[in-house]
């Protein structure tokens, strides 16, 4: 949804939103601490949603960038948390409650977002100025104009795609069958990106199976899924999936690429073949306590914190209800709450069609 442009910021949002993307292009490890309190500061001036929120908490300045307090992911369905007026607000795709419960991110400086999404991407996947072949079954800008990950897949093809053949993941859910003649058409020897839902590559795995049907991807190619089995018949971990993939595309798990995000975040995490989840140097995620809030010690399971700096014109820091734990390299994701709605882009992907 694209609503009125983003009047001239004060000085401050100016100022800070120069240093954020300063930070973006050149990370400084020493810097963040001091830009997250400087955005928290800011935010609890300029986002009055938020700023209420603090003074029922009775929170003041905070002592460090993992004492900024977190809104619940929640809030992003009943509130506008926001800066100012946005230049688009994206929708979450629902949950299993039905299209009443979605996100709205009020997102006042799109250049941001976009900055932040391929910034992250060419940090963790393919190299600035890397072009590929593109087969698609994920949301666009022009099919799914309120969802920020179809925006950003959008940006991907714009700086990493050689074609321009149309997403398989339309309105009414992933087209099977054109999806599978996406990849009859690829080229010998050339590398390719295969960038879809999880769900519909697990339906398409479905559909290889039942028509006997195997591809082998070039030598060089990946594979870049989001969001998880949701949408899909059943839950299934993530060894299972990648076998599935390696089963129907030849392609081994180091060459499978997942990208974590939300609505509420103008950031994004990814994760190679089985292995943890790791954010870009502006985002931050803490383990903490689903019950108090406190933050865990590293191999214990609790509910995922983000702090992103990118996320300048509305909300910091953002609880979520996704669990995991930290290890070694990272975030090992492990699912939702407990009675949380199921949510994502893979919901998406349901109504798949033959």
């Amino acid at each position: 949804m694209i609503t009125s442009a983003t009047p001239p910021r004060d000085d401050a949002g100016r100022n800070l939103r120069a240093r954020v993307l300063a930070f973006i292009a050149e990370p400084s490890a020493d810097e963040f601490e001091a830009l997250a309190l400087d955005v928290h500061a800011y935010q609890a001036r300029a986002n009055p949603a938020y700023a209420r929120y603090l003074r029922r908490l009775g929170i003041e300045r905070p002592s460090g960038w993992r004492a900024i307090p977190a809104v619940p992911a929640e809030a992003f369905r009943v509130s506008t948390l926001a800066c100012g007026p946005a230049e688009r607000i994206y929708q979450s795709s629902g949950t299993t409650r039905g299209v009443q419960h979605r996100a709205r991110h009020h997102v006042t400086d799109v250049a941001m977002y976009r900055a932040a999404a391929l910034g992250g991407f060419t940090r963790a996947v393919l190299p600035a100025g890397t072009r590929r072949l593109f087969v698609v079954a994920a949301p666009e800008r022009l099919s799914h104009p309120a969802s920020s990950l179809g925006e950003m897949v959008t940006w991907l093809r714009e700086s990493h795609d050689l074609g321009d053949a149309p997403s398989c993941l339309g309105v009414d859910g992933v087209d099977l069958a054109g999806f599978a003649t996406g990849l009859d058409a690829l080229a010998v020897g050339v590398p390719v990106v295969v960038l879809a839902v999880t769900s519909a590559l697990l339906r398409l795995a479905d559909w290889a199976e039942q028509h006997r049907v195997r591809w082998r991807l070039p030598a060089g190619s990946l594979v870049i899924d989001t969001g998880g089995c949701k949408g899909y018949h059943e839950a299934l971990a993530r060894v299972e999936i990648l076998d599935r993939y390696r089963r129907m595309l030849g392609i081994e798990a180091d060459a499978v690429v997942n990208e974590y995000g939300m609505t509420e975040l103008s950031s994004q995490l990814y994760a190679r073949g089985a292995g943890p989840h790791r954010a870009p140097p502006w985002l931050r995620t803490l383990v903490c306590d689903p019950a108090t809030g406190r933050e865990m010690a590293a191999g214990e399971v609790g509910c995922l914190r983000h702090f992103d700096l990118a996320n300048l014109g509305s909300v910091l820091a953002i609880q979520s209800e996704d669990l995991g734990r930290i290890v070694a390299d990272g975030i090992e994701l492990l699912g939702r709450v407990a009675g949380a709605a199921s949510r994502g882009c893979s919901l998406l992907a349901e109504a798949g069609r033959a």
